[in-house]
């Protein structure tokens, strides 16, 4: 945790000044990257803008790997591992190691040491704002509420990532008392021993359960997707539900979460936008076209150069991963769409589709779902949350707590909007789970999923029998009692906290 030591405030102070949706002017005549704890503490508006710090870092350029920008990088690590997103490794190394399986046992490997270090960076400056606002109790009225809500949130949210990827995963009705995370509650840098996941889990959902009884009913300050809100909140709700397989309360939450969002006029996709992917900027421009519920929201003079998602997960800009390492479907993925589904635009399935330049790499299934703004400049929106996954959890949820006719309901309304001539199949039990989860694959392809799919429902890994490059990928197959699920500890980490107990390698 040594790397952590000068970040606190300082990281917020900075990062505050260039928040979207923020006054360009504010603390311009300050220094951007030395604003003291007590400068920053002083006022409830400043707190607000160490808040809007940590968001701006959500896509930024962390650590010292390019393929790992924050948020959206971390989506693209997760997602290397599972078998729903294949590209060819023998002639680019970004997420190679990941893809292979050799990443997640190796303690040395930036892969699984970024996401340890800026988790806990976040969690120390949301800590140290959680610290400071309680003195604002009495006199700050709505803003003390969601400063202190989303702080809250973003510390529940960066441990739920953490015990995702370093702990095995929850099951219900287990004890849960395998190790997951130190669940740090105090801004301090000292040495701390891991919690049980259940433990992680207990603590996620009282600082959510406080968020959003803090933030429900309340006026925000700036009511955008780039901070939290009741629904993002409750759809944070429900995705830890899911994965404790909780699924009333899951259903519950999304429910909340959804009917938040639509009256505020959040609506899903329509099969036009669906089909416009492959020659507009759908995604990267999401703040714009509806469907966000929680993300960043960035401008054309905000890049992050290499370290951006569209500068490995587009078809069209101009980097080396897009080159020579085009991302494709899972081609058994892809074939359970049907032939009406719009979603079929999002991958060529005959890789023959045109390319910027005779230079780029043509291969069968590849992305056409996510177009970067510029072949030149890899700047682009970023949903977090959206409206769709909020569907899909419901409809999850809801047939896993064996309420089927309420879960094709929820379903056929998400499903019309993807394929029009949907009409329900009368499935009931493992039939329509699977209708369910293939939806819910195809439709959050890319954006951070399916590996932690795989892991809260015990699946293991199953590439074969599909356009995987063994040659490439190394590995077809990893059983999900595999424990390289459980990233291993960094050494670093533990060379600086000997509290730290190793995961089984």
């Amino acid at each position: 945790m040594n790397k952590l030591k000068h970040i606190i405030f300082i990281f917020m102070a900075a990062v505050a000044l260039s928040m979207t949706g923020c006054s360009d002017d504010f603390l311009e005549t300050g220094p951007t990257n030395a604003i003291s704890e007590d400068v920053v503490s002083e006022s409830l508006e400043n707190l607000y803008l160490a808040v809007n710090g940590i968001q701006r870092k959500l896509i930024s350029q962390d650590g010292s790997s390019q393929g790992m920008g924050g948020e959206p990088g971390f989506g693209m690590a997760r997602d290397t591992q599972s078998d729903d997103l294949e590209f060819n490794t023998k002639t680019n190394g970004w997420h190679r190691d990941l893809q292979r399986w050799t990443a997640q046992g190796n303690i040395k490997s930036s892969y699984i040491r970024i996401p340890w270090q800026v988790y806990y960076m976040r969690i120390l400056n949301a800590n140290q704002i959680l610290k400071s606002v309680d003195k604002f109790q009495q006199t700050g009225g709505d803003l003390y509420k969601q400063v202190k809500a989303e702080a809250l949130t973003f510390r529940a949210h960066s441990h739920f990532m953490l015990v995702q990827c370093y702990g095995k995963r929850y099951v219900a009705g287990q004890t849960n008392d395998n190790l997951g995370v130190p669940y740090r509650t105090t801004p301090v840098n000292e040495p701390m021993a891991r919690n049980t996941v259940k433990e992680v889990y207990d603590q996620v959902n009282k600082d959510l359960d406080e968020a959003i009884q803090l933030i429900d009913g309340i006026s925000l300050k700036v009511d955008e997707p780039n901070h939290f809100n009741y629904a993002s909140i409750c759809g944070l709700k429900a995705r830890v539900a899911l994965a404790m397989q909780n699924y009333a309360e899951a259903a519950d939450y999304a429910d909340k979460a959804i009917a938040f969002s639509e009256k505020k006029g959040v609506k899903l996709f329509t099969p036009e936008q669906i089909e416009s992917c492959p020659t507009t900027s759908l995604f990267a421009d999401i703040s714009t076209a509806g469907e966000m519920i929680w993300g960043a929201m960035t401008k054309d003079d905000q890049t992050i150069y290499f370290y951006s998602f569209y500068a490995y997960m587009s078809w069209n800009f101009n980097s080396s991963a897009i080159r020579q390492a085009v991302k494709c479907i899972n081609s058994n993925l892809y074939d359970t769409m049907s032939e009406t589904d719009t979603r079929r635009c999002w991958w060529d399935p005959t890789g023959n589709a045109q390319t910027p330049k005779s230079s780029f790499v043509k291969r069968k299934y590849q992305n056409r779902k996510f177009t970067a703004r510029h072949t030149s400049n890899a700047v682009g929106d970023y949903a977090f949350m959206r409206l769709a996954e909020l569907y899909l959890m419901k409809a999850e949820a809801l047939a896993r707590a064996e309420k089927y006719a309420e879960a094709q309901e929820i379903f056929t309304r998400f499903q019309v909007t993807r394929d029009p001539a949907y009409v329900a199949k009368g499935n009931t039990g493992d039939a329509l789970i699977a209708e369910i989860m293939n939806s819910r694959w195809v439709e959050l392809w890319g954006e951070g999923f399916n590996w932690l799919d795989h892991k809260r429902l015990g699946l293991p890994v199953d590439r074969s029998n599909s356009n995987f490059d063994e040659t490439a990928c190394l590995v077809l197959e990893v059983n999900a009692d595999d424990n390289r699920w459980q990233w291993a500890i960094p050494e670093q980490e533990r060379n600086c906290n000997p509290l730290l107990e190793q995961n089984p390698l």
